[in-house]
């Protein structure tokens, strides 16, 4: 055999098991379970945080967004076809969409990602033992809601009536909606209550709360919230009432200002715990993360639509002033 065809045939037989091993390479299946389509910058705060761990998506990673027609009690299908797809992890967004993986699976590890109560919830044992096939990211309500109404009091003054908007299908909002009142008590205000999950709700639940002369509206954190946040936006400025909310996606579509955990970041942390699981671990041994980066953003245009004027020290503190 002459020498170049003899380098020729090693070459071949080093490239093919190559070659064999890129072809049978994992592909690992992440199924992104929510209520509402997920955000763009969400799912791109969560490829970020995996191709930072090594995993591309089309290479060794493929991802999986699901969400409802209307509520995972009319709609079960999603979680169904993430399951029956053999996904690897599902990453669930917000309280509804974990409470829907936790009752379709005992056994497929489970990401949460902004959930109020875990514990009180049952889907784990405690934030540094979970102990089951669920782990991920919790969110921190009271001291948001106590720093929440201080900012809104700060900013509205003389305010003495709240009123605050929530989705009755949303079991977290039991618990927020209780903080959120202990909180406006604190200050010395009332509180007005009112439902709201479709468009119609959202032009009813604003036209009782101008009716019930109001000072302010504070709407509690939801996806349902965040995907119709241009409604809502526009409803609270044409019933000129100032609104807080505690995700900064509702401040960029006209509201007055936000203070909340930062939601894009948290998506990015939740790879640390898909990587993690991939590699091996158990959900119910990887603690569950707090908040630790909190925003507030305020719009600018909105407080002088409105007649407001934002103290200068809450503008100089603020991550980000919409003008």
């Amino acid at each position: 055999m002459k020498r170049r065809e003899f380098i020729t045939l090693l070459g071949g037989a080093t490239a093919w098991p190559l070659a064999a091993r890129a072809q049978q390479a994992k592909v690992w299946r992440v199924g992104v379970l929510a209520p509402v389509p997920p955000l763009p910058a969400m799912l791109s705060a969560f490829r970020d945080g995996m191709r930072g761990r090594g995993y591309v998506e089309g290479q060794n990673l493929s991802i999986d967004a699901r969400w409802p027609q209307g509520s995972f009690e009319h709609d079960p299908s999603p979680v169904a076809e993430l399951i029956n797809s053999n996904i690897d992890v599902i990453v669930a967004w917000g309280t509804p969409a974990t409470i829907a993986a936790h009752r379709a699976t005992s056994t497929i590890p489970i990401v949460m990602v902004t959930v109020a109560d875990p514990v009180g919830f049952g889907f784990i044992a405690s934030l540094a033992r979970p102990g089951g096939n669920i782990t991920g990211l919790s969110n921190v309500t009271v001291d948001v809601s106590a720093k929440l109404m201080e900012l809104f009091a700060e900013l509205v003054p003389g305010m003495k009536r709240v009123g605050v908007v929530r989705n009755p299908n949303n079991p977290a909002h039991t618990p927020m909606l209780r903080e959120t009142e202990d909180a406006v008590r604190k200050l010395n205000m009332q509180v007005q209550v009112v439902d709201a999950q479709t468009s119609d709700e959202f032009d009813r639940a604003f036209a009782q709360l101008s009716a019930k002369s109001v000072d302010g509206v504070l709407v509690l954190s939801d996806p349902l919230f965040i995907e119709h946040n241009r409604r809502i936006a526009e409803l609270a400025q044409s019933a000129r009432l100032p609104t807080a909310f505690q995700a900064r996606e509702n401040v960029d579509a006209g509201g007055l200002f936000s203070y909340g955990a930062y939601r894009t970041h948290q998506f990015r942390q939740a790879a640390f715990y898909v990587d993690r699981i991939l590699k091996g671990e158990k959900p119910a041994e990887l603690p569950v993360m707090q908040p630790t980066k909190f925003e507030l953003v305020i719009n600018l245009k909105t407080a002088k639509a409105l007649g407001l004027t934002v103290p200068l020290i809450m503008q100089m503190t603020a991550d980000e002033v919409i003008e």
